[in-house]
């Protein structure tokens, strides 16, 4: 059964659809009626309609506004209007808020049926394609090797260093990978341009290419060992893994087979970078980035064939202390000032470290330090003084004889910035709070002021303004737009003679009645009441 929320200024309107629909035959109940927009989002406030059926105009509240509320709150109800045949204008803005149905009145009962009939059917299609399992798995099926290359190029260019080893290992089983070795290693294969000829560089001769050499790279690599091969950008990637033992075995075989069967077969030649091998596939992404760099040095000493990233580096994959996760870390807890967390962090940075290797520990230093003005210059453009002396102060690192020393002057600099860091964003929170509230003042009078749009003129989110606005202001963005437009309507009653509509529009309202109602439920009298009461006063003064 589906739920309708009936809206209608018009009782007997209301009570005739109630009584002549029959509403449990056509799958739905009534879960309440209203005459206005106000009653009907009072209504809505505690229990969601599946379809709301409503009138266009209506007093306090019409069927356009409520519908635009309804939107940004619960835009998966379905909307219904009921509308005369002069509302032309009206049915135009209904089109834009996705309304899905417009009943003429007077009302026929079949056509109002027939409506529902629609409704209900879009209504059990909607749970059918949430819940047809069956149709999810073929779906799912027919798009398998896509969302298997997805989470391949994922591993290469995403960061999983914060993900557990098991769940890595469930997405492995889910798209059935052949990476379930405890060794791993990356190969990058690049075609060497400059070997080919000229109906070779023919972008849908390369393009084939490409794909028939991921097929003869995918046959010999599988020859030897486990792992996935597929195409990546211009590249060919070939992710190995196994055994220690048979990587150590296989790993230079499939590089040279790879290199001649290549050259053989389609007559120009091919760059592999080969990567350091790791263990865990959290390393793919920096297993990746090494192989990069390997064909890169290729490219550099006019060796474009196969170079290794160990013969040209040091080792870094198990050595890195302070990779780009932890940097990422490292920049959000100082930009929310986590104090906390921070230390716990540098804490966790400095474990291990040994004071023994000078260079690597100055290299580590300088990484957190840069890192650390990064997330000050993030937020302050420009460097105070004392951040200036800060940042002179870094050569005092070298007088500390131990760890523990060092690891505390950082801890008091990132404190330092973190405390430089909160005071400009109070400096500017309190800034956007009164700019806001002034725009409240000088633009009261405009119909379409709402948060949104204030938001968006102070280039912040809605949902952080509305938050900012209540926190600096101490009250919520709605009550002090009623706020400055009840008093500034309130000052136009007693010092103008204009009549209450004109006092309406120049508040901010285009409805008279809508008004009234809101300037009673704020003052406790209605406008009319007010501007007697004030004349009486004066008279008697």
């Amino acid at each position: 059964m589906y739920s309708i929320l009936l809206v209608d200024d018009e009782q007997y309107i209301r009570q005739s659809i109630i009584e002549l629909v029959q509403w449990e035959k056509k799958g739905f109940f009534i879960l309440g009626e209203a005459s206005n927009g106000e009653e009907a989002l009072e209504i809505m406030s505690k229990n969601v309609p599946d379809i709301l059926i409503t009138d266009i105009r209506m007093p306090v509240m019409n069927g356009i506004e409520l519908t635009k509320r309804i939107r940004e709150k619960h835009p998966s109800v379905k909307i219904v209007f009921l509308s005369g045949h002069d509302d032309f204008d009206y049915a135009v803005s209904g089109i834009k808020l996705n309304i899905i149905e417009y009943l003429l009145k007077p009302i026929s009962i079949k056509d109002l049926e027939k409506m529902l009939d629609q409704v209900r059917e879009i209504l059990i299609e909607e749970k059918r394609e949430a819940n047809d399992l069956k149709r999810i798995e073929t779906n799912y099926l027919e798009n398998f090797q896509g969302i298997k290359m997805s989470f391949l190029v994922s591993l290469i260019t995403d960061n999983y260093k914060e993900v557990p080893e098991e769940e890595i290992q469930k997405l492995v089983e889910t798209y059935r990978l052949n990476l379930t070795g405890n060794r791993n290693v990356l190969l990058n294969v690049n075609i060497d341009k400059s070997t080919l000829n000229k109906s070779q560089l023919e972008n849908h001769n390369l393009e084939m290419m490409k794909f028939s050499l991921a097929n003869v790279t995918r046959k010999i690599s599988s020859k030897y060992l486990g792992g996935e091969v597929f195409n990546f950008t211009s590249n060919i990637v070939v992710m190995l893994s196994d055994t220690k033992e048979n990587i150590d075995l296989y790993k230079d075989i499939i590089v040279r087979e790879i290199s001649e069967t290549i050259k053989k077969l389609f007559h120009f030649s091919v760059g592999i970078g080969v990567s350091e091998e790791y263990n865990s596939l959290s390393d793919a992404r920096l297993s990746f980035q090494s192989s990069i760099s390997a064909l890169n040095y290729g490219m550099l000493m006019k060796r474009n064939k196969e170079v290794y990233i160990s013969d040209i580096e040091t080792s870094g994959l198990e050595k890195m202390v302070f990779d780009e996760s932890n940097e990422t870390k490292l920049i959000s807890l100082i930009k929310i000032a986590s104090k906390e967390e921070l230390l716990e962090f540098i804490d966790e940075l400095f474990q291990g470290l040994e004071k023994d290797n000078e260079t690597h520990l100055q290299i580590f230093l300088m990484e957190l330090y840069v890192s650390v003005l990064k997330a000050y210059k993030s937020v302050i453009p420009i460097y105070d003084t004392t951040m200036l002396q800060r940042i002179q102060m870094i050569s005092d690192i070298h007088y500390y004889q131990e760890i523990e020393e060092i690891r505390d002057w950082f801890k008091e600099f990132c404190l330092t910035v973190v405390d430089s860091i909160h005071l400009q964003r109070k400096k500017k929170t309190d800034s956007l709070a009164k700019k806001s509230y002034d725009y409240l003042v000088n633009n009261y009078n405009d119909p379409a002021l709402s948060l949104k749009l204030v938001s968006k003129k102070m280039a912040i989110s809605p949902s952080y303004f509305s938050s900012l606005f209540k926190k600096e202001n101490g009250i919520s963005f709605t009550n002090a737009l009623i706020k400055i437009r009840m008093e500034k309507a309130k000052e136009h009653l007693l010092t103008t003679d204009c009549k209450i509509i004109e006092v309406a529009l120049a508040s901010g309202y285009t409805d008279q009645h809508y008004f009234s109602y809101c300037f009673k439920k704020y003052f406790g009298e209605s406008p009319n009441k007010i501007r007697e009461s004030f004349k009486e006063k004066e008279l008697l003064v």
